[in-house]
């Protein structure tokens, strides 16, 4: 079950972006998303 689907926001909570909120544009895997909004 996919907890985070493309087009959710979603909040950085650890790192350099941290607390910054972004938008989810592709679900790559399991483990990894890309966000709009966010430079990681």
């Amino acid at each position: 079950m996919n907890k985070i689907r493309k087009g959710d926001q979603v909040i950085v909570t650890t790192g350099r972006d941290k607390g910054k909120r972004g938008t989810v544009s592709l679900r790559v895997d399991e483990d990894h998303i890309v966000v709009d909004g966010v430079n990681v």
